[in-house]
């Protein structure tokens, strides 16, 4: 979802000739006097006293997550370092629909918020799924944000959509969308349940929240709307709250507060959910990598937690993604340390490796020895683990005392089991040092590993594989699939399969299709 090069320019020549708030109100004003003259006094609040319209309609093509983008555009061109630093991005309209759609699975009586709603393209989805949108608009939602302009658009938006039987809507719904700071205000009105996508900014902290520690944004919405929001939520986050150490409060406050939890984890290669662009983002990398995860909280009396593994899709296949998500839901147990991203065919290996006796930070020296492994820490598609370094910048080493447990490490780093474990219990940009030290060591025979070391010391002359990463040869050691694949039957025969299954670019084919879909 992006704007075309046309809207681009004309945004920013609205925003250059008027300002912000008065380009975006006139592009408003266009579209209301374009959809009709039933709409027309709109026109005559005071919001929109002597605005005329934009020469052009330029939203009348767009969907409503379409103008989301338009108006990030704008925000962005406007003031570019404010929103690098706000971190606020849209969601995109199927995966608005997506979380919208888990809205059926709560009571139909429920009254719902959307705290930081921006434009509204989340609660649009929820409005329009109701047999009555114009009643539900009218009593059962309110849309709370900071930005008086975005809850304008989307109280016009809205208007123009759901607008049926009642007479001047725009006018009626006034106090139900609300200019307010959801994180500090005591004014809120009274809600069972929400649907959010809270800004993403990290680096902030507030000893007012359980969770500051996280010192992150999203952390102290999600607490906010758990304390209030009797009957649950519904809401997109980063993944990071699933294993982060510093989301260890997060977690617990999760877990006692919500005894029905389903959490849907998402990778961002080689598609990712927030398709599109970061606007207002200084990296020369304007994609958004962001690896979403969706919670969806509900009160319940029998307790419940189930999560997904960490999602890949093509492309092509990104309708099919959110078909196929619930599918993978496994129901796990939840501790304060990790949210363990599991599939239901692992599920069992994983407690298996739980109860070895031994971690990886058993057999490493604290000391440097001549037994040395490079591993690099910014995996995708695998993980390696290197006798002889390899030019890059990003990589750990870890040095051990003798050459049987040397050797054990240098096997078990190079099979899936390792790439699995990370995705379990980290998968985000980087290994962390926590998930590679915690690594289970299952009892290995020293002799009968030595042919795999044999193997991989060979395949590292001539694996090498090298990418571009701003403007530097970063390289890399790349194991044939084969060999990976004879370590792992080695090492786990029962489980190969699976396991060499996680380096795939998707996994949507192993989606149970029993499972009831709640979105298509």
């Amino acid at each position: 979802m992006s704007l075309s090069l046309e809207d681009q320019l004309f945004i920013e020549s609205m925003v250059d000739q008027h300002g912000l708030t008065k380009a975006w109100k006139r592009m408003l004003v266009a579209r209301v006097v374009n959809t009709g003259e039933s709409y027309s006094y709109i026109l005559q609040n005071k919001l929109f006293r002597d605005i005329v319209p934009a020469t052009q309609d330029v939203l009348a093509h767009m969907t409503i997550g379409e103008v989301s983008v338009a108006y990030e555009y704008a925000l962005a061109y406007s003031d570019r370092a404010k929103r690098k630093v706000e971190g606020q991005y849209f969601t995109p309209d199927d995966v608005s629909q997506f979380l919208a759609s888990h809205a059926r699975t709560f009571p139909h009586n429920a009254i719902w918020a959307d705290p930081c709603s921006g434009v509204g393209n989340l609660s649009y989805w929820l409005v329009k799924q109701q047999v009555d949108p114009e009643r539900f608009l009218l009593s059962r939602i309110y849309l709370i944000d900071l930005d008086a302009l975005a809850l304008i658009s989307a109280r016009v938006l809205f208007t123009l959509a759901f607008q049926n039987k009642e007479d001047k809507l725009f006018n009626k719904l006034e106090d139900r969308f609300l200019e307010r700071n959801f994180l500090t205000a005591n004014d809120l009105p009274k809600f069972d349940a929400a649907i959010l996508n809270p800004p993403y900014v990290s680096g902030v902290f507030s000893d007012t929240f359980a969770t500051a520690a996280t010192r992150n944004m999203y952390a102290y919405f999600l607490e906010k709307v758990a304390t209030l929001a009797s009957m649950g939520y519904i809401s997109i986050t980063p993944q990071t709250f699933t294993n982060g150490s510093r989301f260890s409060s997060l977690r617990k406050l999760l877990i006692n507060q919500h005894r029905a939890l389903d959490v849907y984890c998402f990778d961002n290669v080689p598609d990712n959910i927030f398709s599109g662009v970061k606007f207002g983002s200084g990296n020369t990398n304007k994609a958004n990598s962001t690896r979403a995860g969706i919670i969806v909280a509900k009160c319940a009396r029998a307790k419940k937690h189930r999560i997904t593994p960490l999602l890949r899709w093509r492309s092509h296949e990104r309708s099919q993604v959110f078909s196929s998500a619930p599918g993978f839901l496994t129901e796990v147990t939840f501790t304060e340390d990790v949210f363990p991203k599991i599939s239901r065919d692992l599920k069992t290996l994983y407690k298996i490796v739980r109860r070895f006796d031994r971690v990886l930070g058993d057999i490493i020296s604290q000391t440097p020895t001549a037994h040395a492994l490079q591993v690099p820490t910014t995996p995708r598609y695998f993980i390696s683990a290197n006798k002889h370094p390899v030019q890059r910048t990003s990589f750990r080493t870890l040095y051990f005392d003798t050459p049987e447990s040397f050797n054990s490490a240098y096997v078990l780093l190079n099979s899936s089991y390792m790439y699995w474990w990370w995705r379990v219990n980290d998968g985000g940009m980087t290994i962390s040092e926590k998930t590679l030290l915690e690594l289970p060591i299952p009892s290995l025979d020293p002799f009968a590993i030595l042919r795999f070391v044999k193997e991989l010391e060979a395949s590292e002359r001539c694996s090498k594989v090298v990418k571009l990463n701003a403007g530097k040869q970063i390289e890399n050691i790349k194991h044939p699939q084969e060999l990976v694949r004879s370590i792992t039957a080695f090492l786990f025969p029962d489980y190969v399969t699976h396991l060499s299954a996680t380096h795939a670019n998707s996994n949507l084919g192993s989606a149970r299709p029993e499972t009831k879909v709640l979105f298509a």
